[in-house]
């Protein structure tokens, strides 16, 4: 089912007080035709405030995350940048999980997605092989996002890579450990049909692991909740996931390189990317390079331990850091 769109925008805010007169921004006699995003005042203490900036002209940009609360607030995030830097922006109800988020950008639902590049590679070209190095994986999802229409911008440092967590008393250090244990695995449904989670975990060319059963889950907190209560005794989940540290959980080692590299990076419409030229990329760019994998594993510990909605924590975070 199509999401249905939930409209935001960035209330504009009120500055202080402007003095009445002479203190209107040198703009107003300036030969210059640039047209500015913002404007400098200065306000009745004497310091120098900046206005809200003003409209780009350019589509409307629909963007969506997919149905977990990290990929919720990181749609949040650029949002509400886009927002503030004058785009019109369209922030879709969260839907559905990586399948889903390609094929909206592929058929034109949406403009902007916000993807893991590992995933990315296995939804896109199954049959290459996995890589840890992030700049081998662009280099082949580049090509097939341009197939359908899209283009992939630079990708952020931030990580949230795959991870074979256990309760903190097992016995394995490494995946390769977890053979011949006879543990329960738990994973969301995506899980078992992918060749870096269980295809891999128990394929005889890689770790050749035989489970004693396993269970689908939720992808999400859920796969914590069971991993803490013994319902199961491996999950695949997030390497950003704050209860691996709140629940003294462990994150084997992927002795054998199964997992890919997984920073985040958005991809825009191609369209839509040059209606509006260099800026939209510049400044996507920009965003992508200040978020950190720690602020992801904050951002989680908010919604996920503290029960916050993602928009206030994506709100917070780009107060934070001067960006609204």
């Amino acid at each position: 089912m199509k999401a249905i769109p939930n409209r935001r925008r960035t209330a504009i805010k009120l500055m202080a007080p402007l003095v009445a007169l002479g203190l209107i921004a040198a703009a107003c006699g300036s030969d210059s035709d640039d047209d500015s995003s913002s404007t400098e005042a200065v306000s009745t203490d004497g310091e120098i405030v900046t206005t809200e900036a003003t409209a780009m002209d350019g589509p409307t940009i629909r963007l969506r995350g997919q149905d977990f609360s990290e990929s919720i607030t990181i749609a949040e995030v650029y949002g509400q940048f886009l927002q503030a830097k004058g785009y019109d922006v369209e922030i879709q109800t969260p839907a559905g999980f990586r399948t889903e988020a390609i094929a909206s950008i592929e058929n034109g639902d949406v403009d902007l997605i916000v993807d893991y590049i590992g995933g990315s590679l296995t939804a896109l070209v199954p049959d290459a092989p996995t890589s840890a190095d992030p700049d081998e994986i662009v280099a082949l999802i580049g090509p097939a996002y341009e197939e359908i229409g899209a283009t992939l911008l630079t990708y952020s440092s931030a990580v949230d890579g795959d991870a074979f967590i256990v309760r903190g008393d097992s016995e394995a250090n490494t995946i390769s450990d977890v053979a011949g244990l006879d543990y329960v695995f738990g994973g969301a449904a995506a899980c078992f049909e992918r060749e870096q989670c269980f295809i891999g975990y128990t394929s005889p060319d890689v770790y050749n692991i035989t489970f004693a059963d396993t269970v689908t889950l939720e992808f999400g907190p859920l796969l914590g909740e069971a991993l803490l209560a013994e319902e199961v005794d491996a999950v695949q989940w997030n390497t950003t996931a704050p209860q691996i540290i709140a629940n003294g959980f462990k994150v084997l080692e992927d002795d054998l390189g199964l997992h890919p590299a997984q920073n985040i990076a958005p991809i825009v419409n191609s369209e839509v990317l040059a209606a509006y030229g260099a800026e939209l990329s510049a400044d996507l760019d920009e965003l992508s390079a200040l978020i950190t994998t720690a602020d992801l594993v904050a951002w989680n510990t908010e919604t996920d331990i503290e029960l916050r909605e993602s928009d206030a924590v994506a709100t917070e975070w780009l107060e934070s850091k001067g960006l609204l």
